[in-house]
C-alpha cells in the first residue's frame, strides 16, 4: 500500500504544479501552443530535454544492453557533447533569429515546399513507428514489473502490456494536446528532478545491496573486482564497437540532438538565445551522469543476479528497483519512472502535432484559419495518433534484438536521411532541390534494406556512416543534371527574441568535453579495467572516421564564421 500511495502522491504532485504554472497561458496562438510563448529558461529547457530524452525505454534498455555486456552503451549517452555544442553555438542562433517553429519550416525557405512536407512525413514516420511507441511498451513493462502487475491483476503478462500501455497512452496525449509545450516542458522538470534524485538512491541502494548492507564494500566490489564488466571500449564483438563512435553513432547523435523535432522544440521555445544555449549546455552535463544511473544499475544487477539470470534483459532494471529500494522509494521511483515515460510520450506527441498542423494542414488547407481553429483540429488528429501507437507499442514485444535496438534503429533510419538534408541545405548555397529530394528517398530506401536484411558483414551504424557519404556525394553529382532554380535568400523577418550568446558558453562547453574524455579514460584500461581480455577493434574504420569526424565539424564551423563575418 505505501509503495502505491508514493507512487500516487508524486504523480499527482506533479500534476497539479504543472496546472498551476499553466491554466493561465496562452494555448490559442501558435506561439504559446507550440513554443511555450518563448518564456522557457535554461534550466527548464535542459530538464525537458533530459526526460524527453530518457524514456522508460532508454532507462531499460541501456541496464538490459550493460548487464548482458560492458559499458560501450553508455557511447550512446556520453558522446553526445560535440553535437550538443553544434547546436548550440551554430544551428540555434540561426533558427532562434528567424522565428521558426520546425526543422521543416528552415528546410521549405532553402529547399521548396516539396522537401518540406517530404522531411515532415519522414519525422511523422520517425515519432509514430519509433519514438511514441517504444516509450508507451518501455513504460509498460517497467511498470509492470515494479508493481508486479500480472500477480495483482492475475492476468498474463501480454495481457498486462496492452492495459498498460493503453493507460499510458490516453494519460500522455492529455499531457501534450490538453497542455501545449509549456506544460510538457514544467511536468519535464519536476520528473526531471524526481529522475535525478530517484537515480541516486537506485545508485545508492543497489551499491549498498551489493556490499550486503555497507556501500563502501559495495563500491569496492563493484570498481575493483570483475572489472571487465566496467570497460566502455568496446570490441567488434560488442553490442557498441569503440570505432563506431566515429563513424554512424556521430550521424545519429547530430540527428538526434542537432535536427530532431520533439528535442530542438524545446530549444525553439527559449526565451533568448543565452538561455536556449545554456539550457542545451546543462543537458549535456546530465548526460554524462547518465551514466551513474542508467548504465552502472547493469554492472550492479551483475553482481546481484549473476550472467544470464533474466529471460528478457528489458526486465533487469525494474526488477533491480523492485528488489532493492523500500516500498516507499519504489513507489516514488515508479512515479518518476512514469514521469518519464509521459515526458517521452507527450513530448514526441507534441511535436507531432506541431509538425502536423504547421507544416501540413496549416500551408495546404489552413492559410485563411486562425491559430486557436488549426490547434483545436490538430488536437483531433493528435487523438487519432494516440489511438494508432496504442496498437503499434504492444507489437515491439516480437522485435527479438530488445527494445533499445528497435528504438535505435527506428531513429536511424527515418532520421539519418532528415539530418543530411539539413545539413547539405544550411551550409551549401548550390545543392538543388530535386538533388536534395531524389537523395534523400535514395538514402531513406537504401538505409532501411540495409538495417534489417544486412547486405554486409558491418556493424549497422558502420553502413550508415557509408551511406552518408555517398549520398553527400550524390547530392552534389545530381546538382550538376539539375541546377539549383530558385532564390534560397530568407523570406522570414528576423524574430524579436534576444540574439545574445551565454558569456560561459565557450568555457563551460570546453568543461564538458573534457569531462566526456575523461569519462572514457575511467571506464577503460587506463583507468578502472584491470582483467580486459584482448581486444578486436577496427582501427581501419576508427581512423578513417575519426579524420571524417573533424571534417564533418571544422569545415561548417569554417563556413558559418565566414558567413557570420560577411554580415
Amino acid at each position: 500500500m505505501g509503495t502505491f500511495l508514493s507512487f500516487l502522491f508524486f504523480t499527482t504532485l506533479v500534476a497539479v504544479i504543472t496546472y498551476w504554472r499553466t491554466h493561465n497561458e496562452d494555448l490559442k496562438s501558435s506561439n504559446g501552443y507550440f513554443l511555450g510563448g518563448n518564456s522557457l529558461n535554461g534550466w527548464v529547457i535542459a530538464g525537458s530535454l533530459l526526460l524527453t530524452n530518457l524514456s522508460a525505454a532508454n532507462i531499460t534498455g541501456m541496464t538490459a544492453q550493460v548487464y548482458g555486456g560492458n559499458l560501450a552503451p553508455i557511447a550512446w549517452t556520453v558522446t553526445v557533447i560535440p553535437p550538443l555544442l553544434f547546436f548550440a553555438g551554430v544551428l540555434l542562433p540561426t533558427f532562434l533569429k528567424r522565428g521558426f517553429a520546425t526543422v521543416p519550416e528552415f528546410l521549405e525557405q532553402r529547399y521548396g515546399s516539396s522537401t518540406r512536407r517530404l522531411v515532415t512525413c519522414l519525422f511523422l514516420f520517425c515519432y509514430i513507428f519509433g519514438g511514441m511507441p517504444v516509450a508507451l511498451y518501455g513504460g509498460a513493462i517497467a511498470i509492470m514489473h515494479l508493481f508486479d502487475v500480472p500477480t495483482l491483476l492475475g492476468l498474463e503478462e501480454t495481457k498486462c502490456v496492452w492495459i498498460l500501455v493503453g493507460l499510458l497512452g490516453v494519460i500522455g496525449g492529455t499531457y501534450a494536446l490538453f497542455g501545449g509545450l509549456k506544460g510538457v516542458a514544467v511536468s519535464d522538470t519536476l520528473n526531471g528532478a524526481g529522475l535525478l534524485i530517484g537515480g541516486v538512491l537506485v545508485f545508492i541502494f543497489g551499491v549498498i545491496a551489493v556490499g550486503e548492507g555497507s556501500f563502501f564494500s559495495g563500491a569496492k566490489t563493484i570498481f575493483t573486482t570483475e572489472t571487465h564488466k566496467l570497460d566502455a571500449i568496446g570490441s567488434t564483438t560488442d553490442l557498441v564497437p569503440f570505432a563506431v563512435i566515429f563513424t554512424g553513432m556521430i550521424m545519429h547523435n547530430a540527428f538526434y540532438w542537432c535536427t530532431n523535432q520533439f528535442i530542438v522544440q524545446r530549444c525553439f521555445g527559449a526565451r533568448n538565445l543565452a538561455e536556449g544555449q545554456k539550457g542545451v549546455i546543462i543537458a549535456g552535463y546530465f548526460k554524462i551522469i547518465n551514466v551513474f544511473y542508467i548504465a552502472i544499475p547493469g554492472v550492479i544487477a551483475y553482481h546481484l543476479y549473476g550472467a544470464n539470470g533474466f529471460a528478457n534483459n528489458d526486465w533487469v532494471y525494474p526488477t533491480l528497483v523492485r528488489d532493492i529500494m523500500p516500498g516507499l522509494f519504489v513507489g516514488f521511483f515508479a512515479a518518476v519512472i512514469f514521469g518519464a515515460v509521459l515526458s517521452t510520450y507527450n513530448s514526441v506527441l507534441n511535436s507531432s502535432v506541431t509538425l502536423l498542423a504547421i507544416d501540413i494542414y496549416k500551408p495546404l488547407w489552413g492559410r485563411h484559419l486562425t491559430d486557436d481553429i488549426i490547434i483545436k483540429r490538430s488536437k483531433w488528429v493528435g487523438c487519432a495518433l494516440v489511438i494508432v501507437t496504442m496498437f503499434i507499442a504492444p507489437m515491439i514485444m516480437k522485435f527479438t534484438g530488445g527494445i533499445f535496438l528497435y528504438m535505435v534503429k527506428a531513429e536511424v533510419i527515418f532520421g539519418a536521411p532528415i539530418f543530411l538534408t539539413l545539413m547539405v541545405g544550411y551550409f551549401s548555397k548550390s545543392v538543388s532541390t530535386k538533388a536534395a529530394n531524389i537523395s534523400l528517398i535514395s538514402f531513406l530506401v537504401i538505409l532501411s534494406f540495409s538495417q534489417f536484411t544486412p547486405f554486409v558483414e558491418l556493424h549497422f551504424l558502420h553502413v550508415l556512416a557509408i551511406l552518408f557519404v555517398g549520398h553527400l556525394a550524390l547530392m552534389f553529382a545530381l546538382t550538376r543534371v539539375f541546377p539549383l532554380d530558385r532564390s534560397i535568400e530568407p523570406t522570414t523577418p528576423d524574430s524579436s527574441i534576444d540574439m545574445t550568446p551565454w558569456p560561459h558558453f565557450k568555457l563551460v562547453g570546453g568543461l564538458s568535453v573534457v569531462l566526456m574524455v575523461v569519462t572514457y579514460i575511467i571506464f577503460s584500461p587506463w583507468g578502472l579495467v584491470k582483467d580486459v581480455a584482448e581486444k578486436n577493434i577496427n582501427y581501419v574504420a576508427l581512423i578513417l572516421g575519426l579524420i571524417v569526424a573533424i571534417l564533418g565539424y571544422i569545415i561548417p564551423i569554417r563556413i558559418y564564421r565566414r558567413s557570420q563575418a560577411s554580415k
